[in-house]
């Protein structure tokens, strides 16, 4: 048997015992109706409330907005039997100065059971906290009806019901405060996305239309309407119904491919990107992550992990929720030593291409309000039509890793957007449209712990140094986070979100120097022979001359090796190229360091 949600059990509790009912929330989306065979069909809150209250024994039932007046496109004789009683030129097509008297008439009227649905009922007024003296009174009449119980005879069998008004909103603050504070009457009911037994009961009510569903197995059949509405989480009831199996029946889609047809409805296509992962470079993942970032071992494992639990659709399954992101990533240590290095190299390792990676840099979004250079400003605010950077570029590309640089920076109002992004996987952007972050990789940044100031003194120190063994490091990283998280700014439960998915980078030692530096040099001969045709070879003390300044000072880590490759051999060489009439073909060589006091190579 279906499980009814919230708003309909308060329903069948109140009713008769409140004579007035605020239905907010998600009010436009289709709900399910139980019929008395068992049966389940997702209808327009109109028609459940119609036969709802047909079913309890009210007559007239009639629905009221300012465009098309009194009405009941379910039973259209209960409108004349409203009009009869209350109104003497019968004519449906009131003004709501009018509509809200005859409204108070008919409730106030005992003679039968009535039950008024004012839908639109926040388009009486743009601003309920500064109502004119026509819009107080329209309020007035209402919220009299609702203070005086009035019970009207049923139709069915006689028994008195309270006269009902229902005022259909997006939000209850849509109407006056005063209409419904310490009004005892009145009852408020929140309509939400359909929870999951109400989903499976629907799509299993439907899943018949779809190619190959009469030849399932009871067991067969129970699994996918299980995994149908785990996939379907946050999705309104219209975006299933006749979003998805609609969908799926037009494009003729095999019953069990559901997962590839909720995949298009999102996406816009069916082929996921970790589909096309090879599972032979998903097993030597490490060794593929190694190849551009050096001297980061243990976060490269912690990486591969991740990167394998998404690939396997295991991501999240201990909370039975398949909405969340593929993976989460939280890295942090120190700069320059190859966080952001590491997220390119996903990003090109999963979908091919580092340009699969949008950075945020999190220092731009430290003002109030930032949220919304995220995710659009609200209507009618300046740069509502351009959208938020974050949803514009969800948009474009929904299979990408996102990357937020120096977390710690963005304002509070931000870190509360990720909580629903990491526990569902899915944001509302300003223009009500739902986004989903379920084919994406997320990644944080941070250099939290790093350096740690004295709260009395403002001094600064640091809080770990390269002396540290990398266990010391790690602990001593992870407990700066936390604290930051459950202390600091107070959110522990994003900190719950994250996890154990934290990448603790350690410091660049002379071995990953080393590495660092010869893979920037093979970057370069590689683009030298590439751009110019030119081949470039740097002999081994040349080499020797360049390690030996890196490991000098290792205090700039990874970066501090790309400025000295870009000081010490990219500026010459550039030099070189404009002065001398190098062509495709030649080969450069150089020996050693400087050759004289000018800082020439020794070239041939």
């Amino acid at each position: 048997m279906i499980q009814v949600e919230k708003w309909q059990k308060d329903l069948a509790v109140f009713q008769n015992i409140k004579t007035t009912f605020i239905v907010e929330g998600n009010v436009h989306d289709l709900v399910p109706y139980t019929y008395e065979d068992g049966s389940c069909e997702p209808i327009p809150l109109n028609k459940y409330l119609h036969n709802y209250l047909n079913e309890t024994g009210y007559d007239p039932i009639v629905f009221y907005n300012k465009v098309d007046g009194f009405r009941n496109p379910y039973a259209s004789q209960m409108v004349d039997t409203f009009l009869r009683a209350v109104d003497s030129d019968n004519d449906p097509r009131k003004p709501i100065c009018d509509a809200t008297d005859l409204m108070r008439k008919a409730l106030d009227d005992p003679s039968r059971a009535t039950a008024v649905v004012f839908d639109l009922a926040n388009t009486i007024t743009s601003s309920p906290d500064n109502l004119s003296e026509e819009e107080m009174e329209y309020f007035t009449r209402l919220m009299l009806s609702s203070m005086n119980p009035i019970q009207g005879a049923s139709v069915r069998d006689q028994k008195p019901l309270k006269n009902t008004l229902f005022l259909i909103v997006e939000k209850v603050n849509d109407i006056p405060a005063w209409f419904y504070l310490n009004n005892p009457q009145v009852k408020t009911l929140t309509i939400t996305r359909p929870e999951k037994e109400v989903r499976k009961a629907v799509i299993d009510a439907r899943l018949d239309i779809l190619n190959g569903a009469s030849g399932l197995s009871p067991d067969e059949r129970r699994k996918i309407v299980e995994d149908f509405a785990n996939l379907t989480d946050g999705m309104t009831m219209y975006e299933i119904y006749d979003g998805v199996i609609t969908l799926a029946y037009n494009k003729r889609h095999n019953v069990k491919d559901f997962r590839e047809t909720i995949r298009m409805f999102k996406y816009g296509e069916i082929e996921s990107h970790w589909d096309k992962l090879d599972k032979d470079s998903i097993r030597r993942v490490e060794e593929e992550l190694s190849r551009r970032v050096k001297g980061q071992d243990h976060a490269i494992d912690q990486a591969a992990s991740i990167i394998r639990r998404a690939y396997s659709g295991m991501t999240g399954m201990q909370g039975g929720s398949e909405g969340r992101p593929k993976g989460v990533m939280f890295m942090a240590g120190p700069t320059g030593t190859g966080k952001t290095e590491l997220a390119k190299t996903i990003a090109e390792f999963v979908f091919g291409d580092e340009s699969f990676l949008t950075r945020f840099d999190m220092s731009e979004y430290g003002a109030p309000h930032s949220d919304q250079k995220l995710l659009g400003a609200p209507p009618g605010y300046v740069g509502y039509s351009e959208g938020g950077q974050l949803t514009n570029a969800l948009k474009r590309k929904p299979f990408s890793v996102f990357l937020f640089d120096e977390i710690e920076k963005a304002h509070p109002s931000i870190l509360d957007k990720f909580l629903q992004i990491l526990e569902d996987g899915r944001i509302t952007d300003s223009a009500g449209e739902t986004l989903y972050f379920s084919e994406s990789l997320i990644i944080f940044t941070s250099n939290l712990g790093v350096i740690k100031e004295d709260k009395m003194t403002g001094v600064k120190t640091y809080n770990i140094t390269p002396e540290m063994d990398y266990d010391t490091l790690h602990e001593t990283l992870i407990n700066e986070i936390k604290d930051y998280f459950k202390f600091d700014i107070r959110r522990p439960e994003l900190l719950n979100r994250i996890g154990d998915n934290f990448l603790i980078f350690d410091f660049i030692h002379e071995d990953g120097a080393k590495k660092i530096l010869d893979l920037k040099l093979d970057k370069v001969i590689d683009t030298m022979l590439q751009v110019k045709g030119i081949k470039l070879k740097l002999e081994e003390p040349f080499r020797k001359y360049l390690s030996d300044i890196a490991i000098s000072d290792l205090s700039n880590g990874g970066r501090g090796v790309s400025n000295l490759v870009e000081s010490r051999l990219i500026n010459p060489l550039s030099d070189i190229i404009v002065e001398t009439d190098w062509k495709s073909g030649d080969t450069l060589v150089i020996h050693d360091g400087p050759a004289d006091a000018e800082g020439n190579y020794s070239i041939m």
